[in-house]
């Protein structure tokens, strides 16, 4: 096949003209109000490993050995490695290593990665690790406090917010969390399907998570994607899904049994409205309300849950995840916009620059 002209008036090679194609492709995902995003440069990752954690230690091996990041970029800490620690054992074995590590190191990084083996939870609020550490270079802090990337558009950095966007590789084993590295990788821009269900069976005042479920799928639509989506009957089954937000086991008819039958392609997010979702991420049994680590055995990429009550405003805003995700923004850069508050209760799993809708490189 004769490749087309370039503008000099010669002719493109083969490689130019098969990245103009997929670059083709991909503008074709853009929303009409959102500028397309490059990809990010892992050398703006700091992954965080635990010498106290065999697992820790190897995630983080196997992280930085896929996308082949620096060593300078790996912070080693020898914190506790059950899910809940006390604030001192936080503050002396977590927050004041890694803040020591960026300092001394003069890191310019915008993402903090944790690997399973770093607890979840700060016993004293039932604070979220991942959440705190996302302040990490604050001084006056207050719990529940407003986001400074909340609903923001453009690429995040730590130097315009000086925040860290924070999230962790975990799961109930070892292996599941090395799947979603290898998600991550595998991830390609896909058209879909969305599952989105809302519950307007709840109160007015729950309208925030069910607006935005609604909205999200109107986006979805308007920008070419398939939703499945249904306002009333049981949450449909999904199957190889690209996207995922339900209420789950809030849900009035929730079936336990067909939620652990959803399955997703590389690179599917999922949020579910359920304050205690991400409570553990070691204990399949666990009683209670339904966890986002079935998600994670069941092959999603990346997850938001919560690791004590939230409250329903801190539930991610799907029309804003959906929408910057679909747009090309990183799996981390796409939940942070779309959530309310740090210092909270929010964990985000997954590998923080996975971007399968972002421009393609050169």
């Amino acid at each position: 096949m004769q490749m087309p002209h370039n503008r000099n008036g010669g002719y493109v090679t083969r490689r130019e003209f098969a990245l103009a194609c997929v670059a083709a492709a991909h503008r074709a995902y853009a929303g009409p109000s959102l500028e397309r995003m490059p990809p990010v440069s892992i050398r703006r990752v700091l992954i965080v490993r635990n010498l106290q954690s065999p697992d820790s230690v190897a995630i983080a091996g196997y992280y930085a050995a896929r996308r082949r990041a620096p060593q300078t970029h790996v912070c080693s800490i020898s914190c506790p490695t059950q899910e809940e620690c006390k604030k001192e054992e936080y503050d002396r074995t977590i927050l004041a290593p890694i803040r020591q590590f960026i300092a001394s190191r003069k890191l310019d990084v915008d993402y903090i990665l944790l690997t399973k083996g770093i607890p979840i939870r700060v016993s004293a609020g039932g604070f979220a690790v991942d959440s705190m550490l996302a302040t990490l270079d604050w001084t006056l802090l207050t719990d529940r406090t407003t986001n400074p990337y909340f609903n923001k558009t453009g690429r995040f950095t730590h130097r315009k917010y000086n925040l860290y966007l924070v999230t962790r590789l975990d799961g109930y084993t070892r292996a599941e969390c090395l799947r979603l590295v290898d998600n991550a990788l595998k991830a390609k821009p896909v058209k879909g399907p969305f599952l989105l269900h809302p519950d307007f069976k709840y109160p007015s005042n729950y309208r925030v998570a069910n607006d935005s479920i609604r909205e999200a799928n109107r986006i979805l639509r308007e920008k070419g994607f398939e939703t499945i989506y249904n306002e009333s009957g049981p949450i449909p089954p999904g199957r190889n899904l690209a996207g995922y937000f339900t209420w789950a086991h809030n849900f009035h008819g929730f079936d336990k049994e067909e939620y652990r039958r959803t399955t997703f392609v590389p690179g599917a997010l999922a949020e579910t409205v359920v304050s205690t979702s991400g409570r553990t991420f070691s204990d399949p049994d666990a009683r209670g309300q339904s966890l986002i680590a079935d998600l994670i055995r069941q092959g999603v990429t990346g997850a938001k849950g919560y690791v004590s009550e939230p409250y329903v405003d801190a539930i991610a805003r799907a029309h804003i995840l959906f929408d910057r995700y679909t747009s090309g923004y990183t799996l981390a850069e796409s939940f942070y916009a779309a959530s309310q508050f740090v210092y909270w209760k929010d964990v985000v799993i997954g590998d923080p620059i996975c971007a399968p809708y972002a421009l393609p490189q050169t």
